[in-house]
This record gives structure tokens, C-alpha cells and sequence, in this order.
């Protein structure tokens, strides 16, 4: 048997593993469709049935809706509203607890196909750390730990099956396919998976020579040929089309099974950054590439160096080579697959990685005749290796728990509960508080929050329901933010309240001028460091302009050196009013500006050094500091300001435009 102490440094390493998927993936909500979920669970459980047309929305309203992970959403409000508070907190941890299973499966599922421990440990951390930007409350985790519980049931059958064993695990898979059916909308994968196994059990009877496909131990199965691999392809064929039948299994019918056709064939999708291809620049400059593409190249190397002569062929190695190819050609068509690419892949490539090493077929569970060697597969690593993983997995840990985990420059996700700082709490706080109701025209980013919020007293013009809205509403949406006209007429439509704009987004510019073209005018009444809330002037709501509203403070439109000095002391009056609102880094940018302008340079850099000490997060708020100094002629200033705005956000082309201009003018 092995020595107890090797086993306990295995425990350790895998025990370690298990901390870093935890500090890896408890962090705050920051996903907008979360919000949408809990609605739609809500209105299920409070109607007792499943919604077909569109309520949420001032502008799709009545139009057909297919809830299509509306089990997913069910869950996610019952655990919301299982005890006390707002219960963010404890989807949070719903959240860290199935990112457990997750990783749990997928080392069960790695070790039944063939792995070993030292393989697999290392592997599913480096996927495990390519997952976390993906792991966050949405439907898609219940896939990622249903996609493993597939690859699990097959891996282990096929061990057994090598073992002239009997394995009915198969029987749990119905099961498992009518809940992925209603949970998200990748459950097609289910029945390719298993069409795939039985492909794979074919390839490796050509592939495979024959002394090696069965366990030299294997006792024949009463009722199968031989180990029972000779009926295994037809039985995997008839359960896969089975499978496929248990799609049906939904409120919708067969609309549900054209449901991601019609979305991923859509134009419209070619728009929304998760379904960009992983060769876009929005997706190409995330450390999520870089491990994607790290991963690629390990699994890619292990098919190549394992397919050449001499060809070592392991044993279940078809079945991983189609899931390989299939998932792959999924990643590259759009970046949102990366993540569901990096775990069907772990298994396959855990058992190469095992195979190349240990220089023969790897032999997981199999026990040699002779006494000496009887389990020197699993225990085949030394415990040092376990050691370092464990070291390794533990500083990793604590790195990610302390300094958070960094999907891009300007976008850290840190260790903590609740909903993250870019859910627009603090406006929809400032909307509940004025009683604004009825419609709003707001941009895409923040209408999940208020359909949750505030639904049914108040409608949104637009949110991440693309399905819902369509090419055509969202093409008359997207005009209304670029020309006065057609928001004029949009207003119109929804007969909107006000205006909601997450103005810190790139382009919105364009989207500030439009709106203060307005005519009548509209006005902000309330602005923070993300969001801005516009009221017009004449009509119910004229009452707010004139208590809340600000003349010359709008963070859209303010740009640092265009203020006479007549609205420099306006905006310096209308800083402390919204200082005493709630104090945003923007407020304090143009109080400095205003400073500056009125020639106050003590004043100025004394209250930027404060903001300075605080080094916010935000590129947009560095960006406008060094433009500030650019305009005033301090070059060297506008240098430090501009690079840290660049190192937050290096696709910033209006920093790394104002840095080389705030250079020219320093040298």
C-alpha cells in the first residue's frame, strides 16, 4: 500500500487547490443578468407559471419571451430570499460552494479517465484560474458543473467497462439532461457529449491495439460482449438521440430547442462582447486569453506529441480528441465558449499529459499481478511534488485573496461579498427617492438592475435581453443615442421619466451631447462616478430640475479646460452640493478644474493630492487629471496622470493620445 505520509501530501495538495477555487471565486456580484433572473424567478414563483410575452420593458413590452433558463432563475430567488437582508451575500456563496463541485467533478472525472494526481492537480488549477472570470451567478455555472458531471459519468463508465464491471450510471443522465434543458441554454452539449463517447468508443478499437483496450483483469459481464465494449456504441447512439428527445422537457416545446440557434445566428449578437471571437481586442488584451491561449497550446502539444510515431493511443482517448476538436472550434467562434472549452478539455488532456510522462498507457485503477508494484499508479509522483503544489496553490491563494483577481488592467475583481461597485446601487437609490416611475430611456448595462428594482412601478427602455429586443428595437435604440431626433422621439415613445446613463462607458460623448440637444431641455439631477440621471425641464417632473438639478456640472460633457470664469464659480457652488450628496471622485475632478481655472493652484493641487492618495480604480477620472494639467500647461504633471490611466486601461486611446501630446509639451 502506499506509505501514509505520500497520501497525506496528496490530500494536502488537493485540500490546497480546493482554497484556491475559493479565493479565486468569492467575490461580489458585478454581472447585470443576475438581475433579470431574480425578476423572472420571482414572478414564476409568484404566478405559478413560466413568462411567454415581455413585461419589463417600456419599449419590447408584449413581445414574445422565452424564459429559457427560468429554472436557473428560480433557484437563484429562492436562495436570494432564503433568510434575512438582501441575500447577495448568500448567492455569493452559492456561488463558491458550486465552484467546489465544480473543480470536485472534474478531478473525479480526470482520474476515472485514465489521470494522475500530478497530472491533474496542476491542470485543474491552471483551468480552474482561466474559469474564475466566468464563474459568477448566472445560469452558466449550473452548466459548467453539469457539463462535468457528464464527462464524469462517461469516464467512469468506461473505466468500469474495462474492468468487466457493470455501470449504471448512464441512468442518471436523463435526469441530469431535462434539468440542464430548463437551467441554460447550452444543453445541446449534453447529447454531443454523449454522441461523441460513442464515436470515440469506435475510433479506439481501430486506434487501440487490442492487448491494451481491457483491464488485464476484466471478468466478463453477464448480458455484454466481452468487457461490454462491443454493444457500447450503439447503446451511447440510442442514449444520445434519448437525450436529445428530453429536450422536449420545457415549457416552450420545440421553441426552446431553436431558441440558440436563432440567438447565436443572430447579427445582433456580433455586438455583445461575450460572443466576440477570442481574437477581438476586447477579449485579446484579458489575462483570460493569456491563460486560454497557454491552455490551447499544453492540450494542442499533448495531441500532437501523442499522435506521432510511436503513436501512444491511451485508452478513452477518441472520445477526448472529438470533445478537443468540437470545443475548440466553439472557443474560437466566440470568447464565451473559452471557459467551456478549458474544462470538457481537462479530463483528455490531464490523461495525455499522464500518458507522455510516464512514457507508457496510463494505467488509473489498474492493479499489476505482482504484489510490489500494486498501486504504484496512483502513487507514482513523489511527495515532494505534492509539497510544492500545495506551497504553490496556497501563495497563489493568498496573492488572489489579497490583490484580487485581474481579468484586465482596469478591471480587478477583489475578494469580498455583496454586489460589486459597478451595480448602479447608489442611482437607483437616488430614483427611489424622488418616486421617479412609469418608463425611463437608459443604457444597456443598467436595465436589469432597475426591471429589479423597481418593476412593475417603473419600466426600462432597454436591458441584456437581446432576444427580446431584436435587431430592429436595438438599432432604433442605438440611433437614439447618437441623434437628438430619434432619442426625441424615443422619449416620446416610452414617455420616459428620465434618463439613466452609465455615462463612464466609452462613447458616451456622443450620447451627453445628444441629450443636452434636447429641446426642451433635460437636465442633470444626479451624477456619480458611473451614472447620470437627466430630468427634463418642462413637464411633471420640472419640480426636480429646479431643487436637484445642475446648470453646469454634467460628467458627460465635462472636459477640462472649457470653463469661462463665470462657470468655473458656478461649478464650484454646484461641487459642494454634489459633494454633500454623496461625494464622487468626478465631483472633486471638476471642483480642481474649477480651481485651476480661477487661478487657485494651491487650492487645486492640495485637493488633488487628496484624490491622488485615494488611487481610485477608475481610468476616466486619471484621464481627466491629466487633461486638466495639459490644458493649464504642466506637462510633466499630465505625464504621471495619463500613464497611470494607461496602465488601468491600456486600450484607452484617448490616454495614450493626451500622454504623447502631455510629452511633447514636457520634453
Amino acid at each position: 500500500m502506499p506509505a501514509p505520509r505520500r497520501i497525506l501530501a496528496w490530500r494536502l495538495a488537493a485540500a490546497a487547490l480546493g482554497i484556491l477555487v475559493v479565493a479565486l471565486t468569492f467575490t461580489p456580484i458585478t454581472n447585470n443578468d443576475l438581475f433579470l433572473h431574480l425578476l423572472t424567478g420571482r414572478l414564476v414563483l409568484e404566478q405559478h407559471a413560466v413568462p411567454t410575452v415581455d413585461d419589463y420593458s417600456a419599449l419590447a413590452r408584449g413581445r414574445p419571451y422565452i424564459a429559457h433558463e427560468w429554472l436557473s432563475a428560480v433557484l437563484f430567488r429562492l436562495l436570494q430570499a432564503a433568510g434575512p437582508g438582501d441575500g447577495f451575500d448568500r448567492l455569493v456563496f452559492a456561488k463558491v460552494a458550486l465552484s467546489l463541485l465544480l473543480a470536485w467533478i472534474l478531478l473525479r472525472a480526470a482520474r476515472h479517465a485514465g489521470a494522475s494526481r500530478a497530472a491533474v492537480l496542476p491542470c485543474l488549477a491552471w483551468v480552474m484560474c482561466l474559469a474564475a472570470a466566468r464563474v459568477q451567478e448566472r445560469p452558466h455555472l449550473f452548466a459548467y458543473v453539469l457539463l462535468g458531471s457528464y464527462l464524469l459519468v462517461l469516464a467512469r463508465r468506461a473505466r468500469r467497462l474495462r474492468t468487466g464491471r457493470v455501470d449504471r450510471g448512464l441512468w442518471l443522465l436523463p435526469l441530469l439532461q431535462v434539468l440542464w434543458t430548463n437551467l441554460h441554454g447550452s444543453f445541446l452539449l449534453g447529447p454531443a457529449l454523449v454522441g461523441f463517447a460513442a464515436i470515440g468508443s469506435v475510433l479506439d478499437r481501430f486506434l487501440v491495439p487490442p492487448s491494451r483496450r481491457a483491464d488485464p483483469r476484466a471478468q466478463p459481464v453477464h448480458g455484454e460482449s466481452g468487457t461490454g465494449a462491443g454493444r457500447e456504441p450503439g447503446i451511447l447512439v440510442a442514449l444520445a438521440a434519448g437525450l436529445l428527445l428530453l429536450c422536449l422537457v420545457n415549457p416552450y416545446g420545440v421553441g426552446l430547442l431553436k431558441f440558440p440557434f436563432a440567438l447565436t445566428g443572430s447579427r445582433f449578437m456580433e455586438q455583445i462582447y461575450e460572443w466576440l471571437p477570442p481574437y477581438a481586442e476586447a477579449f485579446r488584451t484579458t489575462y483570460m486569453a493569456r491563460y486560454y491561449l497557454v491552455w490551447g497550446l499544453v492540450s494542442l502539444t499533448a495531441w500532437i506529441l501523442t499522435l506521432r510515431p510511436p503513436r501512444r493511443w491511451p485508452r478513452g482517448a477518441g472520445f477526448h480528441l472529438l470533445v478537443f476538436g468540437a470545443f475548440l472550434a466553439l472557443s474560437l467562434r466566440m470568447n464565451r465558449s473559452v471557459t467551456d472549452f478549458a474544462l470538457a478539455t481537462l479530463p483528455g488532456t490531464s490523461l495525455l499529459l499522464t500518458t507522455l510522462v510516464a512514457g507508457r498507457r496510463p494505467t488509473h485503477q489498474e492493479k499489476s499481478s505482482t504484489p510490489a508494484r500494486r498501486g504504484a499508479p496512483e502513487w507514482n509522483a513523489p511527495a515532494g511534488v505534492a509539497v510544492g503544489l500545495t506551497v504553490l496553490f496556497v501563495a497563489a491563494a493568498a496573492w488572489f485573496f489579497f490583490a484580487g483577481y485581474a481579468y484586465s488592467p482596469s478591471t480587478v475583481r477583489k475578494t469580498g461579498g455583496g454586489l460589486g461597485s459597478g451595480v448602479p446601487v447608489a442611482a437607483a437609490d437616488y430614483v427611489a427617492r424622488r418616486h421617479l416611475e412609469g418608463a425611463c430611456f437608459n443604457t444597456y448595462s443598467a436595465g436589469a438592475y432597475l426591471a429589479w428594482r423597481f418593476y412593475p412601478g417603473l419600466r426600462v427602455g432597454m436591458d441584456s435581453r437581446n432576444d427580446v429586443y431584436g435587431e430592429a428595437l436595438y438599432a432604433d435604440y442605438e440611433r437614439a443615442l447618437r441623434d437628438p431626433a430619434a432619442l426625441q422621439a424615443m422619449l416620446d415613445r416610452l414617455r420616459a421619466s428620465f434618463v439613466f446613463i452609465d455615462w463612464a462607458e466609452p462613447g458616451m460623448v456622443a450620447t451627453g451631447q445628444t441629450v443636452r440637444a434636447l429641446s426642451p431641455a433635460w437636465r442633470p439631477v444626479y451624477f456619480d462616478d458611473g451614472t447620470v440621471i437627466y430630468v427634463a425641464t418642462q413637464g411633471d417632473r420640472a419640480d426636480l430640475v429646479q431643487s436637484d438639478g445642475y446648470a453646469t456640472l454634467d460628467p458627460m460633457l465635462f472636459r477640462p479646460g472649457q470653463w469661462s470664469p463665470e462657470e468655473a464659480r458656478a461649478a464650484l457652488a454646484e461641487t459642494d452640493r454634489a459633494r454633500a450628496a454623496g461625494d464622487p471622485l468626478i465631483a472633486r475632478v471638476m471642483r480642481i478644474e474649477a480651481r485651476r481655472t480661477l487661478g487657485d493652484r494651491q487650492g487645486a493641487d492640495r485637493e488633488e493630492d487628496a484624490l491622488v492618495r485615494l488611487d481610485p480604480p477608475l481610468y476616466h477620472i486619471w484621464i481627466l487629471l491629466g487633461l486638466s494639467h495639459l490644458e493649464h500647461g504642466e506637462g510633466q504633471a499630465a505625464v504621471d496622470r495619463l500613464a497611470q490611466a494607461l496602465r488601468l486601461n491600456p486600450r484607452s486611446t484617448a490616454a495614450a493620445t493626451a500622454l504623447a501630446q502631455a510629452r511633447r509639451l514636457g520634453g
